[in-house]
């Protein structure tokens, strides 16, 4: 039987608890913040609660222990690299770079970087370094097929192209303490001439 309010229209239903969807995003909402101002080390499920609002035995409910929290706040917060957009193989290197350093600076922040290059958590280290794989992955098998395609020099190693763009990254971080909008493009440019021989 459906419930009446005073003026005998149907009641107005009462707010309950979040939706699932949105207990989730409170949650990971949390853990990224913190990750990225504190590094690792700061995501408790303490922590998250007080930072999100949510009881911890929600939280426990979720995610049997922390490390099950952080690789479920990594895996949605990087997700996976779509196709690439762009017609010529440097914009398409070039977005895949882009993803690349998105995730580190967009979803570890400096308390993320901080703890993967002073390696204080060798776990969370190869946590996240098997949920970036997917988007290095994706860089080196661009670089890859240029290379089979004649557009790139034959004997290029993606892999060690990869491993300098990817470094070029921190060694600017480290340097500058930022990373500016046009330094993807002045990196690029360096180095293109070294991968097409030209």
């Amino acid at each position: 039987m459906r419930a009446v309010g005073p003026t005998g229209d149907a009641a107005t239903p009462r707010p309950g608890r979040p939706r699932r969807e949105e207990t989730d995003r409170s949650i990971r909402g949390a853990a990224l913040r913190l990750l990225g101002e504190g590094g690792p080390a700061a995501v408790t499920v303490e922590a998250v609660a007080a930072e999100s609002g949510v009881a911890k035995t929600t939280i426990y409910r979720r995610y049997p222990d922390r490390e099950a929290l952080l690789r479920a706040v990594l895996t949605a917060a990087i997700g996976r690299p779509g196709d690439p957009p762009g017609t010529t193989p440097r914009e398409r290197i070039r977005w895949a770079l882009d993803q690349t350093w998105g995730q580190m600076a967009g979803v570890l922040g400096r308390g993320g970087l901080a703890a993967i290059l002073g390696n204080s958590d060798s776990r969370f280290t190869e946590l996240f370094r098997s949920v970036l794989t997917p988007y290095s992955d994706a860089l080196a098998d661009l670089i890859r097929a240029d290379v089979a395609a004649g557009v790139l020099r034959r004997d290029l190693d993606a892999d060690t192209v990869v491993s300098l763009l990817i470094g070029a990254y921190l060694g600017e971080l480290v340097r500058r303490g930022r990373v500016d909008d046009g330094f993807s493009d002045r990196c690029l440019d360096m180095i293109w001439v070294a991968m097409t021989g030209g």
